[in-house]
């Protein structure tokens, strides 16, 4: 520290001033960049995110009423939920997997499946899901021999009985 001062000390009054404006220069414009500038560029994003959440909130009050409208139950077929499953199963292509259907209660069935193909799996329960009113209560799979292949395991029970 003394050897700061003997330094500055040392200097003319003119390379003190000099020294000291720039010292102040240096701080105005470490400021700008350290504080000013980020908290400029987080307002700005804040500002983008903003616009684009209300953007998003107007389309989604518009799609809401098409929504409800299109929310309808579909017409259910007057099977049971053992047939039913069995039946669209066979339709749907992974009939072949199918190892049995086992009733749970009256809403309820356990499915099985061996060697099933995932995406064939997962788009029949789409098909019951939206067309029959069918939801998965319990869904266990572990991968089988084969490319895409499952074991499956699955509750499924129909919405309203």
């Amino acid at each position: 520290m003394n050897a700061l001062r003997g330094f500055w000390s040392g200097l003319s009054p003119r390379d003190q001033r000099v020294l000291a404006l720039g010292a102040v220069v240096l701080l105005l414009i470490g400021a700008w960049l350290l504080v000013w500038e980020p908290l400029r560029e987080a307002r700005d994003s804040a500002r983008v995110r903003a616009a684009a959440s209300a953007s998003d909130l107007a389309y989604l009050r518009a799609v809401v009423p098409q929504l409800r409208d299109s929310s309808a139950p579909a017409a259910r077929d007057g099977r049971s939920l053992l047939a039913l499953v069995d039946a669209t199963a066979r339709e749907s292509g992974v009939g072949e997997a199918l190892l049995r259907v086992e009733p749970v209660s009256a809403g309820q069935v356990r499915v099985y499946f061996e060697g099933a193909g995932f995406d064939a799996l997962v788009d029949w329960l789409a098909a019951l899901q939206s067309g029959q009113g069918v939801t998965v209560g319990d869904f266990n799979v572990s991968r089988a021999a084969g490319v895409g292949r499952v074991d499956a395991r699955l509750v499924l029970e129909r919405q309203g009985g």
